[in-house]
């Protein structure tokens, strides 16, 4: 379907079509309704997307320091104590543990502060937000993230490397309840669209990203590395170098991810079909006239936790989650979005022909992304 940008438009428009898949849906019913057999790549980001609510890198960070504090054995014969907790409390070893807690804060206390303050604050606080725009001359999240990325590396590199695989598999193992997509579903794409290459990108170093694309069976993994983050555009680079037809005319590509604080915002600029999953920051629903962009999708997706105590109940839903407020689905296509977004759109494109009345170009991509995000509230 070809989509234009409306009359009187300028650079960008907004999405040919969105759902609302309202209900909690399996990752299977998902699939079954965005891929097709014109799809050619399928990409899935990792850390909230792969599992509900859990960052893999994060929790072999923690796993990194109960390591170093308590020594394998001590952290194997505690395992079955852990649960999905991240920390590793033992009470019995109070020297032990003040050394692990001592280790902790002078690993991640700056970078995490640094973290906590422009992603978690400022996605509630507008003037934090801004002031983070002004400060890292883009979105704040890009920068903060090299920070953390670059402290879990340097814990990475501490330990001997044939270690690492023993810890993944202890994390993955611990929180293989909150999975949404497993190996079994992957199976089932390949088998259901033969033609789907499948990528897993993330912002995550080699040993976490590598680990879970051998457990998932997906045969393409991009991670970070210590001179590259793979976040945001990085991530668009690297399809373009592993894959010549990324990018070509009609070649369909669909990304499915949390993009928690928006940091996969970008795929819409490049991909045919987004959809957000489990998403704290869902996709907006503008994207430039030049973008393939022609459907977003928005889901609340189950867990293997969920789909078990539905069985008894179904109702279940984790308690970690918001309740949900519309559970029916909603589907607005390229004529109901002219209405409701229209006059969004308009202010969108004269802010971009008119950039240069901002004196401060971080202003500008500020305003930008707030009227970008606000697209969804319009259609919510």
């Amino acid at each position: 379907m070809e989509i234009t940008s409306g009359p009187g438009l300028g650079t960008h428009r907004h999405v040919g079509r969105f759902v609302a898949h309202g209900a909690p849906v399996t990752f299977r019913e998902l699939c079954s309704e965005v891929l097709s057999n014109r799809t050619r790549y399928l990409v899935l980001d990792l850390d909230g997307t792969v599992h509900l609510n859990r960052n893999l890198g994060e929790l072999l960070g923690w796993e990194l320091g109960a390591y170093k504090s308590y020594g394998a054995q001590t952290i194997e014969r505690l395992e079955s104590r852990r649960r999905n907790a991240r920390w590793l409390l033992h009470w019995r070893e109070p020297r032990q543990l003040a050394a692990y807690l001592a280790r902790a804060a002078k690993a991640w206390a700056v970078p995490g502060t640094h973290y906590f303050f422009w992603s978690k604050l400022a996605s509630l606080s507008p003037w934090v937000r801004r002031v983070g725009f002004r400060k890292f001359h883009a979105d704040p999240i890009r920068a903060v993230q090299r920070g953390v990325q670059t402290t879990l590396m340097d814990e990475i590199a501490s330990v001997p490397a044939e270690l690492l695989p023993t810890l993944m598999e202890r994390v993955w193992r611990r929180h293989q309840d909150d999975q949404v997509i497993g190996a079994d579903d992957i199976g089932w794409i390949r088998a259901s669209f033969p033609k789907i290459e499948i990528v897993l990108s993330s912002a995550s170093p080699k040993p976490v990203v590598a680990f879970a694309a051998e457990r998932l069976g997906v045969e393409h993994a991009h991670w970070s590395t210590p001179d590259r983050i793979n976040t945001g555009e990085a991530k668009i680079e690297a399809l373009k170098r592993a894959f010549g037809t990324f990018g070509e005319p009609g070649v369909e590509v669909v990304g499915m991810s949390d993009t928690a604080h928006g940091e996969d915002h970008c795929w819409a600029r490049y991909f045919a079909k987004v959809v957000d999953i489990n998403s704290p920051a869902p996709f907006p629903l503008i994207a430039p006239v030049s973008s393939p962009l022609a459907e977003v999708h928005s889901a609340i997706v189950l867990s293997r936790r969920e789909l078990e105590r539905r069985m008894l109940d179904p109702s279940y839903l984790d308690p970690r989650r918001d309740p949900v407020k519309n559970p029916r689905r909603r589907e607005l296509k390229h004529a109901d979005l002219l209405g409701v977004l229209d006059d969004l759109l308009q202010g969108f494109n004269a802010i971009v022909c008119g950039a240069e009345q901002f004196a401060n170009p971080a202003d500008l991509a500020y305003r930008l992304a707030v009227l970008s995000e606000s697209s969804r509230t319009h259609v919510t």
